[in-house]
């Protein structure tokens, strides 16, 4: 009788379990050389067809640290691309189907992950070709420059396989500036509250005001308390009535939403409440992908523009030195999205009116009355200098330069003084656009809501501050002297000493200095059209129904349609009407207060 050997067999049963789980290079390289992907073919060939994500009868370590990040990370829902893919993963290690097939889901997986974390959604390519027919629709340097990340999906790999382990890389690869991580904290807070039931809609369209009642105020109560907004109000959150409790909550959502401070619940306000919680989750994933494209490198001083919030700031560290409205370019002029340094500080300028506007807006007066533009000491020069030949425009046929392309041979100047369109003071920071920061005698905009007027340059409210802040960095700038001399009319150019980096960016969502998040309209349309190639998943679920899936493949397309004239008709809505209709009455603005964990600071609203 054949003497049974427990060991043999324990080890027999090893080496059939071992083969059952292994997975096999020689079919890894059967199914990388089939590949359609280029990383794909390249990664593996490179680790000569080695298995990346799966060690046996498991995951090897680095595609524990892959899941487990993606498991820990809340951005991460239904919503995005990847998800599907990512329950598939999960479902077959659940299942212990480690396979060739699952190696090369996870290597899937690892690639869409890190893009998102890296770049995002937003695809530049088509959305530079769109912001391209707006330059020749505009006849203008319509632009928005975007700055690659510094890391590499494909380097990071590379790096990880070398040390065999991801290390501190995900927190590493996205951004630090423009208060990144606390929109990320907003985002997870919004998913929260859309897989929550999300709130419901406002139906009356009466203006309410405190003391007011109707059956809406429990909604718009629940709303308000959701988004952190209602505070500490002891009122029951079903009562019909509109107090003062509540009052204070909707100034509040008001500000952040980029309106003037007020209790009113107008339409302007009712349009907000009425958004789904998936049009602020497409609104904040959006903008954080911008974000992931601005600069990252980090001067310790620095200003920063806002063109959708029509606000400057200029940062010393992570403090806020000042902030100031703005009005930026108009829909048909849209201030450049760019990064650069500011250089020079010009009193007293001379504005040089370039021949896009003398063409578009004087020619007509010019026609009718050559001197017409004398009286605003506007004058025509052979040159652009001050010194240059004066040219009688009563010489000139101006006709002839009448819807054409022939150049006038000719340059239009304002003088300096109260009147000159640039103000006072003038901010340089050479680019290819021609525009720059500068005063402005229209004082009367920057107490709109909507600030979009000027024909691309960007008008300061409190230029005088800006320069006292300017020259705490720059001994060179005496205040007390440059005050003098702007009481006369006499031109100086004056160099930074130390160059100031400045950031002009496009966020409609962003958190202030004070943890509040915001959001602004679209006034250039550029959310439109960088969504309307948003990464597939992105936006397919934007206005579906809260808290809900969206399943029903039938409806894609007509939903899609929808979705698409109603943000055609919000963008008409947010852009029509631009020009003042009346003088806003004139009060004193507002001094910034130091910070706090209150929301009381109406500088930083709209």
């Amino acid at each position: 009788m054949m003497k049974f050997d427990f060991k043999h067999t324990l080890m027999v049963l090893a080496l059939m379990q071992t083969s059952l789980y292994a997975v096999d290079s020689s079919k890894i390289k059967q199914l990388a050389v089939n590949s359609k992907s280029k990383f794909i073919k390249s990664v593996y060939s490179t680790n000569l067809y080695e298995p990346i994500w799966i060690k046996g009868s498991s995951l090897s370590n680095l595609g524990k640290e892959l899941i487990d990040q993606i498991d820990s990370d809340k951005t991460v829902s239904y919503d995005l691309p990847f998800y599907k893919l990512y329950k598939s993963v999960k479902k077959d290690i659940k299942n212990g189907n480690f396979s060739e097939k699952l190696e090369f889901k996870m290597l899937k997986l690892y690639k869409a992950y890190m893009d998102y974390l890296i770049k995002g959604g937003i695809n530049w390519n088509k959305f530079d070709s769109d912001i391209a027919a707006l330059r020749k629709k505009y006849d203008y340097l319509v632009s928005w420059e975007h700055y690659a990340p510094p890391y590499s999906t494909r380097k990071v790999l590379d790096n990880a396989m070398l040390a065999g382990s991801f290390g501190s890389i995900f927190s590493k690869v996205e951004p630090k500036r423009f208060k990144y991580a606390q929109l990320k904290e907003y985002l997870v807070k919004f998913l929260q509250i859309r897989n929550s039931g999300g709130w419901g809609r406002v139906k009356t369209g009466a203006v309410l005001r405190p003391g007011s009642s109707s059956s809406d105020i429990p909604i718009i109560r629940k709303h308000l308390k959701l988004v952190g907004d209602l505070g500490n109000c002891s009122s029951s959150m079903d009562s019909l009535v509109y107090d003062n409790c509540m009052a204070k909550a909707v100034k509040r959502f008001r500000l952040r939403h980029g309106l003037k401070a007020s209790s009113a619940i107008d339409k302007a306000v009712r349009t907000e409440l009425n958004h789904p919680v998936s049009y602020y989750i497409r609104k904040i994933r959006l903008n954080l992908d911008r974000i992931k494209w601005l600069k990252r490198e980090e001067a310790r001083v620095r200003i920063e523009l806002n063109i959708p919030a029509f606000r400057l700031y200029i940062y010393d560290g992570k403090d806020l030195v000042t902030t100031m409205r703005v009005v930026t370019g108009k829909p048909d002029h849209p201030t450049p999205v760019f990064s650069d340094v500011m250089t020079t500080v010009v009193v007293n300028p001379y504005w040089r009116i370039p021949e896009s506007i003398v063409k578009k807006e004087m020619l007509k007066h010019l026609i009718k009355n050559p001197h017409y533009y004398e009286r605003q000491g506007k004058f025509l020069y052979k040159g652009w200098g001050p010194n240059s030949e004066k040219i009688n425009p009563a010489t000139v046929n101006w006709r002839q330069y009448l819807n054409n392309k022939k150049r006038i041979p000719y340059h239009f100047m304002q003088n300096p003084g109260y009147k000159n369109a640039l103000g006072k003071i003038k901010f340089l920071f050479p680019n290819k656009y021609s525009v720059y920061i500068h005063d402005t005698p229209s004082k009367r905009l920057f107490f709109r809501e909507v600030r979009a007027f000027s024909h691309g340059c960007m008008r300061i409210q409190k230029p005088r501050e800006l320069l006292k802040a300017l020259s705490l960095y720059n001994s060179n700038l005496n205040v007390e002297k440059i005050m003098k001399k702007l009481g006369t009319n006499e031109n100086e150019h004056i160099p930074l000493r130390r160059k100031i980096p400045i950031d002009i960016t496009y966020l409609t969502s962003f958190v202030d200095d004070y943890g509040n998040l915001h959001f602004r309209r679209d006034i250039y349309g550029y959310d439109r059209l960088q969504l309307k190639y948003y990464n597939k998943g992105y936006s397919a679920l934007a206005e579906t129904k809260d808290g809900a899936k969206n399943k029903n493949s039938k409806n894609k397309k007509t939903k899609k349609k929808k979705e698409n004239k109603k943000l055609k008709k919000e963008l008409k809505r947010k852009t029509e009407n631009t020009t003042p209709k009346k003088e806003a009455k004139k009060t004193d603005a507002p001094k910034p207060k130091q910070k706090s964990s209150g929301y009381e600071v109406i500088e930083i609203g709209y």
